[in-house]
């Protein structure tokens, strides 16, 4: 039943009075309100309590609204929502009459950010919009705080990165959305100081200290945020990264790798041991497309276990830690993980000589181990493991493949897709490797005797395709 045919059950709208309504509430609610004052008299708050009943909601003037202090108010006006007091089981949430429903997804996903409100229900109740629209007048003027807004507008855009960079008379907010700087806001600069501070104390660190680097983080609910410092000519520029733990695991078969690529991958994924790498710059999505080979594995049979720095995605069935400085590093961790009987570890990153060595004797020892590692391209990570120490001999007999990727924009400019080469070690380009071949022996025996095709190759079909419009 629409809220016309509502109305007119109830002997609201008389029947003569039915098809004016109609056309109203067709045309537009703002139309429809009007109508409802000018031919029945019926003002704002007695509308608001007709939608009240229509929706088998409570009705509530906020009269006695209560400000809460780890709600961020100012990211729920556009959408006429308001939470306005909280008890042990629920929050107490306004809504304006025709509200967009899809606008409370939104809410709710926002409010589970705040960890004191995970375990409570959200009970709505109906108010007039003027009454909403001033209680969110009243608190803005006793709550300036900018913090709460440039963090929900972050996770909102699905941004990765919130940086905050000061200058001269005034402050620019930044956020990295598909792999792109996006000027977000421009601030006074008389606002920064306590917006830093602010940071530094929720993230642990020393407020007293400006001139040095610094680094620490917060949570909000399921999302961690990893904060940087660094001293800059202005004051300190701040760099959040943002971590959604419950983000959404995306499929391999939706990464943008080709049909081919996808096969292999699965098909490697199988493995009983061996090292692959997986290898491309910082934001190219490596930590991704790992995720996504794990999470085709048979979890029931196989004991799959990780050492991340910081853990990314939340996989059931997947045993993870989370590297902690001073507490457990990559290498002792594998350690302790070679004894907890695992057939796949997942190194998050290879950073150092006792991390190399540890990662290839497990995967000599009968292990899949995957890991990424820093190098310019599939054919530089072998160098890499050689000047991390790890002999031709043992990276000729471990190394299955090295996956070197990059992202780029889809041709619809929403969201980004992999481009990739993929090196796969077979006989001859292992009894290469063992006898130290060079970069331009490798590559002409992968060409030859494999079907490696480049990164650049990858991205000009990807092109032709359609699939990508990025060409640098």
């Amino acid at each position: 039943m629409s809220f016309v045919e509502f109305l007119f059950k109830n002997g609201v709208i008389p029947s003569d009075k039915i098809d004016v309504f109609l056309e109203y509430w067709d045309r537009s609610k703002s139309d429809f309100v009007k109508g409802l004052e000018s031919h029945l008299n019926i003002d704002e708050r007695s509308t608001a309590i007709l939608w009240a009943d229509y929706k088998e909601l409570p009705f509530d003037d906020l009269a006695n609204l209560r400000f809460i202090n780890s709600v961020d108010y100012a990211s729920f006006k556009e959408i006429s929502v308001i939470p306005f007091n909280v008890t042990n089981e629920y929050v107490f949430v306004a809504i304006a009459p025709f509200i967009d429903y899809e606008n409370l997804k939104i809410f709710e996903g926002s409010i589970l950010c705040v960890e004191e409100f995970r375990s409570l229900k959200v009970k709505y109740f109906v108010s007039t919009r003027n009454n909403i629209l001033k209680a969110f007048s009243d608190i803005e003027s006793n709550n300036p705080d900018i913090f709460q807004k440039i963090i929900f507008d972050a996770i909102r855009l699905q941004a990765s990165d919130i940086h905050l960079t000061p200058l001269k008379d005034t402050f620019n907010v930044f956020f990295r959305v598909d792999g792109d700087l996006e000027n977000y806001k421009t601030y006074n600069i008389s606002s920064f100081d306590v917006l830093a501070r602010s940071i530094k104390v929720l993230s642990n660190l020393d407020i007293s200290e400006t001139r040095r680097p610094q680094s620490g983080h917060f949570q909000r609910g399921s999302i961690d945020f990893r904060v940087s410092t660094h001293p800059l000519i202005h004051g300190e520029n701040l760099v959040i990264r943002i971590l959604n733990k419950n983000k959404s695991m995306i499929s391999i078969d939706n990464l943008g790798f080709s049909k081919d690529q996808i096969l292999y991958l699965k098909k490697i994924a199988k493995l009983q041991k061996g090292l692959i790498i997986f290898c491309g710059p910082t934001g190219s999505g490596k930590t991704t497309s790992i995720y996504a080979m794990l999470d085709t594995m048979d979890k029931v049979t196989r004991n799959i276990m990780t050492l991340e720095d910081p853990i990314e995605y939340q996989i059931h069935g997947i045993r993870q830690t989370e590297i902690r400085r001073g507490v457990i590093e990559f290498a002792d961790g594998v350690r302790s993980i070679l004894r907890q009987d695992p057939d796949v570890i997942l190194i998050g990153e290879i950073r150092d000589e006792e991390t190399a060595k540890m990662a290839i004797r497990a995967s000599m020892t009968g292990h899949l181990v995957i890991t990424t590692l820093h190098s310019n391209d599939s054919v530089g990570a072998i160098a890499r493991l050689t000047e991390l120490g790890i002999s031709d001999s043992l990276i000729a007999d471990n190394l299955v493949s090295v996956i070197s990727q990059r992202l780029v924009k889809k041709a619809s400019q929403k969201g980004r897709m992999v481009i990739c080469e993929i090196l796969k070690i077979n006989n001859a380009l292992a009894g290469l490797i063992s006898n130290n071949a060079s970069r331009t022996q490798l590559l002409q025996c992968a060409i030859e005797n494999t079907d490696f095709k480049n990164i650049e190759d990858d991205m000009k079909q990807k092109i032709m395709l359609g699939l990508t419009l990025d060409n640098t």
